[in-house]
This record gives C-alpha cells, sequence and structure tokens, in this order.
C-alpha cells in the first residue's frame, strides 16, 4: 500500500503540533515525498532505506552519518505486516528518541483510519454504480455484486421539497445504521433520490421497517421523506420495474394522501387506474369537469376536497383542519356544486369531482393542501 503525499503531509503537520520538532515521511524507495520542512520533498534519504531492509529503528547522531540524513530517528511504518513507509523525526537523539514509539503507532493508526474511510468511500460509489445500473434501462452486465440474493423490492425515498439536493452523508450514515443487520440490504443516494434494493423473506412487513427509517431520517435530519415501495422483483429485469413502480406509485399517492408517508405498490387499487390512463382521455374528463372553474378555484377547491375525503365528509373535522368556518365550508362546497352542476355531498358527484381534481392535481404536481393555506379563508 502506498499513501498519497497528500496524507502523509496531513500526518506530519497532526503529528508536529504535538512534539514540535521537523518530520519526514519517506516512502520505501528511500524518497522524501512529505516534510515539515519543505525544502527536503523529493529528496533522497538513506537511512530510510537501511530503515526498511533491516525492518527496525534507524538512530542517526550526526548529519553525515547517511546521505540526505538528518540526525533524529527513523522508524518503518507498517500496515498488515508490511512496510509502507518511514516516518522520521529531526533532532536531537535524546529529544526524540522520547517521541518515536508513540509517533510511529499515531501514524500507522492515522494510515489505518485513512485507508478504512478510502475502502468505505469506494464501496458506496461500486454500490451506487451497481444500483443506477440494475434500476435504469441498462443492461446488468456489470460486477456481480457480493451478497446479492434474490429476491429484492426497490424502495424510492424523496425528500418533500423537490428543490433540496441531497449530498448529506449524515443520511447516508442514518441508512448504513438502519440495514447494519442485513449485508444483503444495499442503498444509495442518486438523482436526488434515496435508492434502496430491500432484500425480503416471505411474509415480511417491510413497510415497517420504511417507516422506522423514515421516523430516523427526521428526527436526526428533520427532512420529512416519502418513501414508495415497488414490486417484487426475482431477477434483474424484474427490478427495473420494481424501481419504475416505486417512483410512479410515490407521485400518485401524493395526490390520495396527505398523512401517509409510506406507500406499497401491491397494497394500491384505485390509485393504479391512473398509470394507464390515456392522456387524451385524462384531458377530455377534467374538461368536462373542471372547464367552468379557474385556476384559483381549482387549486382552492382541490385542497377542500381532498380534506373533504380525507375525513369522510365530515364538516367539523374538514372545517376544524382548514381553518375554516362550517359554515364557509358549506358555501364552498354549494359552490362547487353551482359551477360544475355536481354536489360534493353526493356520493356518486364526489366521486366525479375528486378523480377530476386528482387528475389535475397529478399533471400539475400539486398535490399538498399544506401548499396553499392562502387560498383557505
Amino acid at each position: 500500500m502506498n499513501i498519497s503525499q497528500n496524507l502523509a503531509t496531513n500526518i506530519l503537520y497532526h503529528m508536529k503540533d504535538i512534539i514540535n520538532q521537523d518530520l519526514n515521511y519517506i516512502n520505501v524507495d528511500g524518497i522524501i515525498i512529505a516534510s515539515t520542512d519543505p525544502k527536503r520533498v523529493g529528496t533522497f534519504h538513506a537511512a530510510s532505506l537501511e530503515c526498511v531492509k533491516k525492518r527496525k529503528n534507524i538512530i542517526i547522531e550526526n548529519d553525515s552519518q547517511y546521505e540526505g540524513s538528518r540526525n533524529g530517528i527513523n522508524m518503518p511504518i507498517y500496515f498488515d505486516d508490511s512496510i509502507i513507509g518511514v516516518i522520521g523525526i529531526t533532532g536531537n537523539k535524546n529529544e526524540v528518541e522520547k517521541f518515536g514509539e508513540i509517533i510511529k503507532l499515531m501514524t500507522e493508526v492515522l494510515v489505518k483510519e485513512a485507508w478504512i474511510k478510502d475502502q468505505d468511500i469506494r464501496k458506496k460509489e461500486i454500490i451506487k454504480a451497481f444500483i443506477e445500473r440494475v434500476t435504469l434501462e441498462y443492461e446488468h452486465d456489470l460486477f456481480p455484486m457480493a451478497d446479492f440474493s434474490f429476491p429484492y423490492v426497490v424502495i424510492v425515498g424523496k425528500y418533500d421539497i423537490n428543490d433540496v439536493f441531497l449530498t448529506d452523508d449524515d443520511i447516508y450514515n442514518i441508512l448504513k445504521d438502519h440495514f447494519s443487520d442485513n449485508k444483503h440490504h444495499f442503498f444509495t443516494i442518486s438523482r436526488n433520490e434515496i435508492i434502496i434494493l430491500y432484500n425480503y423473506y416471505k411474509n415480511e412487513k417491510i413497510s415497517s421497517s420504511i417507516e422506522l427509517l423514515k421516523k430516523n431520517i427526521l428526527q436526526k435530519t428533520k427532512l420529512n421523506f416519502k418513501f414508495g415501495i415497488g414490486t417484487n422483483a426475482s431477477d434483474y429485469k424484474d427490478l427495473k420495474l420494481s424501481y419504475r413502480n416505486a417512483k410512479e406509485i410515490l407521485k400518485i399517492s401524493d395526490v390520495f394522501s396527505t398523512s401517509e408517508s409510506v406507500f406499497e405498490y401491491e397494497k394500491m387499487d384505485l390509485e393504479l387506474l391512473f398509470m394507464n390512463l390515456k392522456n387524451s382521455n385524462i384531458e377530455t374528463f377534467k374538461k368536462k369537469c373542471l372547464k367552468d372553474f379557474s385556476l384559483k378555484e381549482i387549486k382552492e377547491f382541490s385542497v377542500i376536497l381532498s380534506v373533504y375525503e380525507k375525513f369522510n365528509g365530515s364538516i367539523t373535522k374538514t372545517s376544524e383542519e382548514l381553518f375554516m368556518h362550517k359554515n364557509t365550508l358549506q358555501y364552498k362546497l354549494a359552490k362547487i356544486k353551482k359551477i360544475s352542476g355536481y354536489d360534493p355531498r353526493n356520493l356518486r358527484d364526489f366521486t366525479v369531482l375528486s378523480l377530476a381534481f386528482k387528475l389535475w392535481a397529478i399533471e400539475s404536481e400539486k398535490v399538498n393542501y399544506t401548499e396553499f393555506p392562502s387560498q383557505i379563508k
């Protein structure tokens, strides 16, 4: 293993703060690659070769003892029982020798920590590339992942504000902790969304695990995620479909719920109709039902009907949720009937109106009634 000049320099300046002596890091070829004395970087250091060859500390008592070397102590640095370099402390033997072992130990610890961090970053990137390949329209003829064993289901998580860009390592660490008990789960943050390849067992209640994950993220980051759970996948081709279904049901579910945060494709029913409607049919239906409403009224009444449905037609609970007087709500419902000819207090008419407004919401992506508080008076 070779360490970078940047890492070696960081280690040396970290150590100098402790002992206030000049230090050098020399590679196994005897070249100083980092030093607290910049003039020595790139120069030859003969004593380090002796240190590597004999696998022991070399003490230099005068500057002429070894070519390119000054008085001080030089110690081999080990990584997994192999010498990867030499660290040298410049100074009088009696002053620097007492620091030797602690500096050597600390250097080896810092090298190990840097290696672990680098391996973790590499692993994250490999998994990210793998997930992107198997969930997008690419062939899966890439490196096989260790511990990858079907069946899986793809889960997509999105923050409820579209312009937030996910780069937060805190979210990744929460995911890592949450799934630490199962090495067959894979996850990444890609294209501003969480993507999880969830390895499940028969009859497992996946939503319970994801509900807990959602709560952990909210508690630790204040970010309110929604998750869509796709269809079961038994091969790579199914993963692409599961991913698309997870994204689609997440989008559609916004229209049908203002309180839930985890949605399962397998448990959807009415919502599935919206995925396969032809655009021409949707437009015809919307125009027929909504043609006499202004855009402002569509936004306002879409909110009202969504909450009205949430509370099963309860005037009291709907008015409380909207901070609206009950008489005002009754007036709004009567106005909907007057404009459209459909009475929202009639079950059949409500179904027609609800579908029309939901279709509008899907197309416009204005699905959360909290977006329009100023219009609910």
